[in-house]
């Protein structure tokens, strides 16, 4: 009989893979801005312009907003592991923040650019997917 001990019958969201791809996608991304960060302040040498030629900032205040910002996605996507109500909504602000970021340091380095701004469009979308078994509709 439904709604019996054993049977399942609560509406409580579905623990999805997507989301929780989505959490590994903004880590992944995550540490990879902090080695961006790393090297705009190591290893200037690598990128493909110098300073002058950033759209804004220069290397070395693009190496702490990478920092900081890979840390905090660090962070939030643990927390999309965790299941926490408001890390979604974190995740979705803080990737869209990498995209506009990584648009304006495209002259650095323009492949690395697209890789991260195409991985973050992913979570995004994975981000903004209802849950299975959700109420939303």
């Amino acid at each position: 009989m439904p709604g019996t001990a054993g049977g399942h019958t609560s509406r409580e969201p579905i623990t999805s893979g997507l989301l929780s791809f989505a959490g590994f996608l903004i880590g992944i991304v995550g540490f990879f801005n902090i080695v961006d960060g790393l090297t705009s302040l190591n290893k200037r040498s690598l990128y493909l312009v110098p300073s002058s030629k950033l759209l804004i900032f220069n290397f070395t205040a693009w190496g702490w907003i990478w920092i900081i910002v890979g840390i905090l996605q660090i962070f939030v996507g643990a927390s999309i592991f965790a299941r926490r109500t408001w890390a979604r909504t974190a995740g979705i602000a803080l990737m869209l923040l990498a995209v506009a970021g990584q648009f304006t340091f495209m002259n650095a380095f323009p492949l690395w650019s697209i890789v991260i701004i195409t991985v973050s469009l992913v979570a995004i979308y994975l981000l903004m997917v209802p849950t299975p078994g959700s109420l939303a509709h």
